[in-house]
């Protein structure tokens, strides 16, 4: 099993987590440590190690982040200085982390920390989209079969 850290500004860590909870199931197993403005970052940064240390025994602990640069960003990268099996990803999203839940609901154990971030990060930038509404040019249905 995967070890899975969110953490963001606010209560991004939470919101996403009960977010992937409400559509994998509430037994999915994850840490998600926000960071408000009444938490200083040294604590944010002691919560993260104890998540660390809580997922010792998995192969591979993904940390997932709001942005790049922001405080729990910095602090869960220098953290991951110290593990070799610690990957820390900013940007994230909902679709990236239901990937890495569904790959531990099935058993699927991660052993290259790099390979496994780097499929999260392509499936991150896949669930990214625009949708634009475009009438049809003539208003005739688009098959051309109309009575």
């Amino acid at each position: 099993m995967t070890g899975i850290i969110i953490t963001g500004h606010g209560t991004f860590a939470s919101g996403l987590s009960a977010n992937v909870k409400m559509l994998a199931g509430n037994s999915i197993e994850l840490t998600a440590l926000d960071f408000t403005d009444q938490k200083p970052p040294e604590v944010l940064e002691e919560e993260i190690a104890v998540a660390i240390e809580k997922y010792d025994s998995s192969s591979v602990i993904i940390i997932l982040t709001d942005i790049m640069g922001g405080t729990p960003y910095m602090k869960a990268s220098a953290l991951s200085v110290r593990n070799p099996k610690v990957r820390v990803i900013s940007g994230a999203n909902a679709p990236l982390l239901l990937d890495l839940v569904i790959r531990n609901m099935s058993g699927t154990d991660a052993e290259d920390p790099d390979e496994l971030a780097e499929s999260l990060l392509k499936t991150g930038e896949e669930a990214l989209t625009i949708f634009r509404y475009e009438p049809a040019e003539n208003g005739e249905p688009e098959d051309g079969d109309g009575i």
